[in-house]
């Protein structure tokens, strides 16, 4: 639980009501989960410090009075404040130019002729044969969720890095294949698009450090 998680009360909240007891602060904390605020939002709001927000929460959620809310991925990038795109009036860089040949002057004498040597023809080489590789089918955005999940111990660390994968990804391609929220539990969306599949390989490699198993792929 790092505190950046939106949490709203339940159904079983409204019917537990009548026989709930807490204390003061602890209602407070209950009562203030909205559905907007991150977990750290909401602490800070009743003054309860974070440490004890944290086992207070597990316990609201092990009573199922409270559950994750998910967010899509234009609300993710309003929160963290992140910007996809290029500041207005952003410098060009200059075009470097990594060898220029100089100009040769009319005194530079020309160089002299190699004496011409006569190979004989070379040997015919067997032409290979093409292996032919399996085509792949679309990419299963839920095994991509699940791969890099699996690379940490916990879940909710898990989710972060998710959320840092796909914020390396361009807002654009994701919503050329109608992607607009990131579901953690099976997400039946399928990537068919090669350069949005190109890109998440990228976003996975860059931080993940790991490359995704072929299992990601549907069977074409």
């Amino acid at each position: 639980m790092t505190g950046t998680e939106i949490y709203q009360r339940t159904a079983a909240y409204e019917r537990d009501i009548s026989t709930i007891r807490l204390h003061a602060p602890q209602w407070k904390l209950l009562l203030a989960y909205d559905g907007q605020r991150t977990l750290a939002e909401v602490a800070l709001s009743v003054d309860v410090p974070f440490a004890e927000a944290l086992p207070l929460t597990e316990k609201f959620l092990e009573r199922k009075w409270i559950e994750e809310q998910p967010i899509t991925l234009d609300q993710y990038l309003k929160r963290t404040g992140i910007s996809t795109t290029s500041p207005p009036g952003a410098a060009v860089p200059p075009v470097v130019v990594l060898h220029s040949p100089k100009p040769e002057s009319a005194e530079t004498p020309a160089p002299p002729v190699a004496e011409k040597v006569v190979m004989p023809p070379p040997k015919p080489q067997p032409v290979p044969v093409p292996v032919a590789k399996t085509p792949r089918g679309p990419m299963k955005l839920a095994a991509v969720v699940d791969s890099i999940i699996s690379t940490v111990g916990n879940r909710s660390l898990g989710q972060l890095l998710v959320y840092r994968v796909f914020l390396r990804v361009s807002p654009e391609l994701l919503l050329s294949e109608d992607i607009s929220t990131i579901h953690m539990v099976n997400d039946p969306s399928l990537i068919r698009s090669a350069e949005l599949q190109r890109a998440i390989t990228n976003a996975v490699q860059e931080i993940v450090k790991r490359p995704l198993p072929e299992s990601v792929y549907a069977a074409a």
